[in-house]
């Protein structure tokens, strides 16, 4: 099935869909990894203990979320620093939230031009705790797409998934 076909049946904006991908991906070439899209969604799904939370504004205002578990934020540390990390420290805080704002940052540049473009992005906030829910105004567009870290090792399958969620507001004028 066509990506645009898939992404219609499952109610998922195209343009978001791209950025976010296209986002994420050029977002985390700094710390030489390509992670692979697995799956989509039109729902904000925060199952893992890690977020980082990147607000997203100008004529389109809302925010960009990664959502991870605690191995999958220490391998994303440690590859951008490039130095293992065992356990949450300043610097993998620090690095995990420079890897979201750099996600951002490439997702913002992916909508320029689209009805959804943004012109700012705010600083990162690293939120901890899992199953949390964020409820939206009517007008909202989201897209959350999985992503796999394949170099991830496979004892920690369950860590290798993590989400990058868009949540914005469609352009009004």
């Amino acid at each position: 099935m066509p990506d645009s076909i898939a992404a219609a049946v499952l109610s998922i904006n195209t343009s978001l869909l791209q950025a976010v991908v296209q986002g994420t991906n050029e977002g985390l070439e700094m710390a030489a990894l390509v992670p692979e899209p697995v799956g989509a969604s039109s729902v904000n799904q925060t199952r893992r203990d890690i977020s980082v939370m990147v607000g997203l504004v100008g004529q389109t205002n809302g925010t960009l979320t990664v959502n991870m578990s605690e191995s999958a934020m220490l391998f994303l540390a440690g590859k951008l620093l490039f130095e293992e990390q065992a356990e949450i420290t300043e610097d993998s805080v620090d690095a995990i939230c420079e890897l979201g704002n750099m996600i951002a940052g490439r997702t913002k540049e992916a909508l320029q031009g689209s009805e959804f473009e943004v012109t700012n992005i705010s600083v990162p906030s690293l939120i901890f705790g899992a199953n949390y829910d964020v409820h939206f105004t009517r007008g909202i567009d989201s897209c959350t797409v999985e992503f796999e870290l394949p170099d991830l090792p496979f004892a920690f399958y369950r860590d290798r998934i993590f989400t990058t969620t868009i949540s914005l507001l469609r352009r009004v004028a």
